[in-house]
Parts: C-alpha cells; structure tokens; sequence
C-alpha cells in the first residue's frame, strides 16, 4: 500500500479503538482490538470452508461448540468420502491408549482391527442411535468384552478419534451423513472434538452388550 493508503487504514482502526498510538509514533493493538482479533479466527475457519457448511448443517451440535470454532482452524478438510474412510482404519490401526467413536452406524469395516486392539489393553468406547439394529452376521458381545457402549436415541454427528487424532463430520442439507469432514491432529482441535464427545458421553445411557461380527 502507498503511504496515504497505510495512514488512511491506520486512522479508521484507530477510530473504531481497535488500535492506539504510542509515544513512540507507533501503534499496537487495544484490548479490545485483542479481543475482537481473538474472535476471528472463527470467521476465518467457516469462510475457508464456506462451500461444506453451505452443504453441512452444524447446528445439530450445542451452541457452546460452534462458538468455539475457530479451535478448528488447523484441521483439514476431507471431501471425499472412501478416503476418509480409509484414514478411519488408519487411526484404528496406530491408536495406542484409547478409540471413542461416536457414529449412526457400526463402522463394520474396520471390526477385526478394533477389536484386535480392544485385546490389546486400547480402551473402546462407542457411542450409538438407541433403537439401531446390528448389521446382518453380527452376534452380540457380553460386558467381560471391555467395550463401553452407549446409547443416544439420535446420533446427528459423527466423531472418530484416537489419543492423537481426531475427525468429526456433520450431516448433509438432507440429514443423512456422506461421512465427509474434518479432520487432523492439531492440539486445539483434539481438545474440541474430545469435548464434544464427552459431551454426547454424559448425556448417553450405557448400555451392556455390543454387536460384533460373527466367525
């Protein structure tokens, strides 16, 4: 910017008390421009991906997550469903602490890797409609198992994460899920996923049989 463009921001900001001038002739940021910064980060997370929250609804999840999106900011966006699918197994297969799941439908696909890890000391925990039947070929497991399994009477989000990784993926303008969203290991978005899930935890009821492939 030319010189006369730089002053001419420079007074608006400092009209709107965004920014104040020092005695040094230069200029910082007000508290209240600290803040307002701070609350941008949101704005720029939904506007990056303005094309999937035209097409995803996230009011399905509470209010005090959406106000906290910017935390998403450092996640990735994935756009294509067998890929996400794929990178699910992927997290299933390097978890070493726990996998907390929280889905519309029993991800069947990666049953034998889960479950080899559930035997292996990882704590499972899964998250399921209420009134959702078991896929066809699928007996029940008894408690002894080790996985914890609750009940919600609608699942409306998806959520898959390990102790390093997470995703979520929110439903289509149609409800139904294309299983496509977000995802990554960034701290700040971990920490809101994890939240989220705990969230659903509480508010689930357990229960104390699961479904599992049958030989």
């Amino acid at each position: 910017m030319t010189v006369t463009e730089t002053s001419r921001h420079l007074e608006r900001l400092s009209r709107a008390k965004l920014i104040q001038k020092e005695t040094d002739g230069s200029f910082s940021l007000t508290l209240f421009g600290w803040l307002t910064l701070s609350l941008l980060s949101g704005l720029d997370f939904i506007s990056k991906n303005m094309n999937y929250f035209l097409e995803h609804d996230i009011s399905c999840i509470p209010y005090e997550f959406v106000s906290r999106i910017g935390e998403l900011k450092e996640s990735d966006l994935g756009a294509e469903t067998l890929k996400n699918i794929s990178y699910v197994g992927l997290m299933f297969q390097e978890a070493q602490e726990y996998i907390w799941i929280l889905s519309d439908q029993i991800l069947t696909s990666a049953g034998s890797i889960v479950e080899a890890k559930v035997k292996s000391g990882v704590e499972l925990r899964v998250i399921l409609p209420e009134n959702l039947p078991p896929p066809q070929g699928y007996k029940l497991l008894s408690p002894a198992s080790g996985i914890q399994r609750r009940v919600l009477p609608t699942v409306k989000t998806v959520i898959v994460m390990t102790e390093r990784v997470a995703t979520i993926c929110l439903p289509n303008l149609s409800g139904k899920m294309d299983y496509t969203g977000f995802g990554g290991e960034d701290s700040k978005f971990h920490k809101w996923v994890k939240d989220l899930y705990l969230h659903y935890w509480e508010q689930a009821k357990p229960v104390t049989i699961f479904p599992r492939k049958s030989d």
